[in-house]
């Protein structure tokens, strides 16, 4: 049982999103799941979104607001790979597979302490990867296995920062993200952000009424967006209407 529940209308929103995304789940499922791999990606980031979303009431409702920051920053991590996954829907595929899925196995690969096994099980995972590609891309996925050194960010060279990839959405968040990122670094700003009485050094759980209102409204409107780009990439926009009230809802909430 939560230590600080939710306002009622809060946790109604809050669960509502939830449902919005496993609507558009079900949706996609019925109509025979993933059919390509920026699909699949996609898949990927909305149920990694869906789960942060989920963790960040757990820890308000705990009373630790302060550092639901953290998480809301991943969302919005999330969310710029979404951008970078299909922002150039001719080349979706591509980057899908080999700027975003194929990114874990050929760092892994790197890993000084592969085992052979293991090394044969990334190398089939990318084979894999590659016989799916359109025939005209898998020449440059073949390549980038060759090449054996992997950018920090898989969206590079195409896009160099997350900063690149938040400033093509028509939101304006990269700001948020930057606020966000200080607190994910240990920066001071986890002293006063999300935290409704900064002055107060105690290390327990405290009830953070005006800054969980923040934190939840930011969560769902960042799991909103996100799986608004899965509709509109793979349902046919069939979640418009629900999406259209939930950010009605959204943007009624008051927050300071």
């Amino acid at each position: 049982m939560a230590t600080f529940p939710l306002p009622p209308n809060l946790g109604a929103l809050h669960d509502d999103v939830i449902a919005y995304a496993s609507a558009i789940q079900c949706t996609i499922a019925e109509d025979g799941g993933c059919q390509s791999l920026a699909s699949e990606a996609l898949n990927v980031l909305a149920y990694n979104a869906l789960l942060t979303h989920r963790g960040i009431r757990t820890l308000c409702e705990a009373g630790w607001t302060p550092l639901t920051p953290i998480l809301n920053r991943t969302l919005l991590d999330i969310f710029a790979n979404c951008i970078g996954v299909l922002n150039r829907p001719e080349l979706a595929e591509f980057m899908a597979s080999f700027k975003y899925i194929a990114d874990f196995y050929r760092k892994w690969l790197t890993d000084p302490e592969i085992t052979a096994p293991e090394r044969q099980e990334a190398n089939a995972a990318l084979d894999a990867l590659v016989a799916r590609l359109p025939t005209a891309d898998q020449g440059a996925a073949r390549q980038l296995i060759q090449d054996g050194h992997p950018r920090t960010y898989w969206f590079q060279p195409e896009y160099n920062t997350t900063k690149d990839l938040l400033e093509l959405s028509p939101h304006h968040i990269h700001r948020i993200y930057k606020l966000f990122s200080s607190v994910t670094h240990g920066g001071f700003s986890a002293r006063i952000l999300f935290n409704d009485d900064p002055a107060a050094e105690n290390i327990n759980p405290r009830q953070h009424p005006r800054n969980t209102l923040r934190s939840i409204a930011a969560s769902c409107r960042l799991l909103l967006e996100i799986c608004y780009i899965r509709d509109r990439w793979d349902n046919f926009e069939v979640g418009e209407a629900a999406y259209n009230e939930l950010l009605v809802r959204i943007n009624a909430l008051q927050t300071p």
